[in-house]
């Protein structure tokens, strides 16, 4: 982005890994915590994207700013790899600001029932206050939830537990996109996926940031079919055809040693430069900051 120019948004990656952390030395360049992004918009507002591991370090970090603006988190779905770290962050504890919280899946217990319970003995110990500053809400039918100058989207994601992707916009349009854990299945071509991934490629249409799930490469999808994730070609497929601007490799696999990454990032740009195409790939790592 060009010097003196104000970003639309500016993101920040707290937590890269899917499935479980996997701290240690073979993860050490793109990080061992589960996920979690800050988004903040021009407006200063404070989006969180899932409540991973990675969720620790930023509630620490906010607890030394000076400022109490509401912290609005939301979640993509209720998987235990995007919801382990809410109970430790800091500002539930300390009672620092307002948290609300945010998760639109269908799911037959409330939001409100399943927080209480992830807060709550056996799954956590009885702590005075962590959920009084905590707000919490379902997202019901609204098409978009607003945050400040923010606007997000939920389009439904391929993934077990009614996963959402997640399309945050502002007055210009539409700024991040960030799809966790979806199955692209381009090997599966049924009506029902082709018309689902047709509707998906226009939901997002021309997204300047596209974090995407990048479990698999592609020779492990055959055995993994179902199971709600996407490779990092798949990703980088849907990428160019959507006309992204960057593709952010997202949720790495467990066991995906930094090595491993680092080629399948270098797969993935191969892959862009024989469609001819413009979009820039990288992997999300821990500490990684962008700006739109």
């Amino acid at each position: 982005m060009p010097s003196g120019v104000t970003p639309r948004f500016r993101i920040r990656f707290w937590g890269t890994r899917g499935t479980c952390p996997s701290p240690g030395p073979r993860t050490v360049r793109y990080g061992g915590n589960t996920p979690c992004v800050e988004v903040r918009a021009a407006d200063d507002g404070l989006l969180i994207l899932d409540a991973g591991t990675g969720i620790r370090a930023l509630g620490a970090r906010l607890m030394r700013a000076s400022d109490d603006r509401t912290a609005h988190i939301i979640l993509s779905h209720r998987h235990s790899d995007h919801v382990l770290g809410l109970s430790h962050f800091a500002p539930l504890v300390a009672q620092t600001r307002e948290v609300q919280l945010c998760c639109g899946d269908g799911e037959i217990a409330s939001l409100q029932a399943f927080v209480d319970a992830l807060l709550s003995p056996p799954m956590f110990p009885y702590v005075d206050g962590i959920r009084s500053r905590l707000r919490v809400y379902d997202w019901e039918h609204s098409p978009a939830r607003h945050v400040g100058t923010s606007r997000v989207h939920r389009f439904a994601a391929q993934h077990p537990g009614e996963a959402a992707v997640l399309r945050i916009d502002d007055e210009r349009g539409p700024a991040i996109a960030y799809a966790p854990d979806n199955e692209l299945a381009y090997a599966d071509s049924s009506i029902h996926l082709e018309a689902w991934r047709a509707r998906l490629t226009s939901f997002l249409r021309d997204v300047p940031v596209l974090v995407h799930d990048a479990t698999y490469l592609d020779a492990e999808l055959p055995s993994h079919v179902g199971w709600g994730h996407s490779s990092s070609l798949e990703a980088t497929r849907l990428a160019i055809e959507c006309g992204a601007g960057m593709l952010v490799l997202f949720h790495h696999h467990p066991d995906r040693d930094d090595d491993a990454v680092e080629r399948m990032v270098e797969e993935s740009r191969a892959m862009v430069t024989q469609a001819g195409s413009a979009l820039r790939v990288l992997a999300a790592w821990e500490g990684l900051a962008l700006s739109v």
